[in-house]
This record gives structure tokens, sequence and C-alpha cells, in this order.
């Protein structure tokens, strides 16, 4: 049997009340129960409830931009959607029943009634939302317009933009990349280097990767042929002029986004056995999200069509990944990419050039 005025206390909306608040808020409380599969919470609708899980379990999931993530998984005693009901506003994360679940609601009429009698209730629903209004206001809506700002202000600075590259590519390798990132996730000797943050990140970040060949010369960004030599050399530098915009961004806004945008920029080109550029480091000395945007970055280039060359076949492409495990690549993200090559087939297919 849940004690649900000990679940009450412990939860941030209504802790501090005295016994009698929370005997008057579990009076309101009303009985549901959903079948398995069912969502009780969609990410981006007015949210009016609020639950407490009394049996079974849900899984609670967020749109990062490329798709779904769990985010966590509830199970009896534990109180979600609580902050909706003291600002009506959008839920932030999807809620579906991984099975049968029963459910205590506190819907928003019952809240207000509540609010109504309840002078301390009123009292502390008017502390949180202060704090509240605060923190997004001054630290999380600061902090995201002054980095985004800060990156319009570096690249207003180039007068002319142009990339060989397609959109389709740049919707390709994020999604690569985050793929990637998923599965070394889940790997133990990742525990602690890929988060939830990091994933998120990489998805921002990695559109950023060839910024620097804004600076590259027409002839050699367009040459319908191999480049020789002294060409070569001069499209390296892309991945310096890259990092050096990004260092401009950082010194107006030193948001880990554009730290991770300036450490893609300047060593994705690296090789895991230290002979790629621009300064041939090797191994793990190669930044985590620098290794993962090579193998990304390579394998669309295969399978892409360019003027100097036609596009490889899938199973052809990733013969040529896995041969390049331990010389190009890192052997264990090269491992673990190729188990799931099917999945990286898939946004292939799914993103292509209009």
């Amino acid at each position: 049997m849940l004690d649900v005025l000990s679940i009450l206390s412990g939860s941030d909306l209504f802790s501090g009340l005295s016994a009698r608040s929370l005997e008057r808020i579990a009076n309101h409380l009303k009985p549901v129960r959903f079948d398995q599969d069912v969502v009780i919470c969609r990410e981006g609708d007015i949210g009016r409830t609020m639950y407490i899980i009394v049996s079974g379990s849900v899984s609670v999931s967020s749109d990062m931009g490329w798709g779904q993530r769990e985010l966590d998984r509830k199970g009896p005693g534990s109180v979600f959607g609580e902050m909706a009901l003291i600002s009506n506003d959008v839920r932030s994360a999807t809620v579906r029943t991984l099975e049968s679940t029963e459910c205590l609601q506190l819907d928003n009429e019952s809240f207000d009634a509540l609010l109504d009698k309840d002078l301390d209730l009123a009292q502390r629903i008017a502390k949180i939302m202060t704090r509240r209004f605060s923190t997004l206001v001054h630290k999380t809506s600061s902090e995201l317009l002054g980095a985004y700002r800060a990156l319009t202000f570096a690249l207003a600075n180039i007068t002319e933009s142009r990339d060989p590259e397609t959109g389709a590519h740049l919707e390709r390798t994020r999604n690569y990349c985050v793929l990637l990132a998923e599965a070394l996730y889940r790997e133990e000797r990742y525990k602690g280097l890929i988060t939830p943050q990091f994933i998120d990140g990489l998805y921002q970040a990695t559109p950023l990767h060839d910024v620097g060949k804004v600076a590259i010369p027409d002839a050699i960004l367009f040459k319908p042929e191999g480049l020789g030599p002294e060409e070569f050399e001069k499209m390296k530098i892309h991945t310096l002029i890259g990092a050096s915009m990004m260092e401009k961004v950082i010194r107006q806004s030193g948001a880990d986004l554009f730290k991770m945008a300036y450490r893609i920029c300047l060593y994705h080109h690296e090789w895991w056995n230290g002979t790629g550029y621009p300064h041939g480091l090797a191994g793990e000395n190669i930044p985590l999200e620098a290794r993962i945007m090579a193998l990304a970055d390579v394998y669309d280039a295969l399978l892409s069509r360019r003027v100097y060359k036609p596009a490889m076949a899938m199973r052809e492409a990733a013969d040529k990944i896995q041969h390049g495990a331990g010389v190009q690549f890192d052997p264990n993200m090269t491992l673990v990419m190729i188990a799931n090559i099917s999945r990286f087939e898939d946004v292939y297919l799914k993103y292509q050039d209009e």
C-alpha cells in the first residue's frame, strides 16, 4: 500500500507543507487506469494533470531533434507531471505505459480549488514559480541566446558562404554520429564519457565540421578531379580555419556546444595511426567526438557521388570502413558501427538530395 502523504511530501511541488495540507491534496486524488502502450502525457501538449503511479511502470522520453530518447523509467511511488499544474505550460516529455498501469491523478481544476482554500499551498507555489522563472530567464535563456548570437556574430564576417556538400550530407552525417554515439553509450568502456548531453551536443555541433571550407579557393573546392599535392595541402587548412572560427565564437560564449564544434572542426581528419592532419594525433589522443565524426564523414563520402568519383555500393562502403579499423579509424568504434550498419544504411536512404 502506497504512503501517499509521504510521496506528496517528498515531491518538489508539495514538500514542506503541513500534514493537513497534504491530506487535503490526497483527498482530491482520483484513481485512473491505463492499458499497456498508452501515451499518458505527450511532449508539446498543454499539461493539466499530475500523476502518482500506484502500480505498473512508464517510460519517459523526449524528442532530441534526431529522434526519441528514453530519459527515465518510473514505477510505483513515482510522481510525474506535477509542474504542469502550476504553469499550464507544454509538457517537456512524453510518458508512455510499459504495462497496465494504475495512477492517482490530480487535475488542474482540483488543484485550483486547493489553492483557493490553502494559504500554505499558495505560498509554496508562489516561491516555486519565482525560483523557476528566475532560473529560466537568467540562466537557460541567457546562455542559449548568448551562444547562438555568438555563432551568428562569428559567421557574419564571412563574405561568401559556399560548400559543395549538400544539406542532405549534413543531415546524414549528424544522424550517423548520433547512431554511433547511442550504440557506444551502451558499451562499458564509454561509461561516463558518452552521456545524453554529449549526444545532444554532437547532433548540434557536427554540421559545423567543414565550416572552414568557406575559405578554400573555388579552384580547389570545385575541382572535378583529384587534388595535386600542393592543392591538397591548401585543402587541409580548412580544419585550422574552422577551428579558428569556433575560437572566435568561444571567446564570445564559452558554451560547451562550440567547444565540441572546435574539436570536431580541428581533428576530424586525424587518423588512428597518427598519419592524419593537421597535427598527426594518434589513438585516443584524438578527441572522442572527432573519432565519431571521422567515421560518419568518410562513410557518407564513400556512398556519395562527386564530380570526381561515382558513388560506392553500400556493401563495398562498409567493407572499406572495416578495413580502415586501426589505421584510419578507432577500431572499437568501427566494430560497433559495422555491427549496426543496417541502421546507417537506413539513414543514407532516408536523407537524399532533392
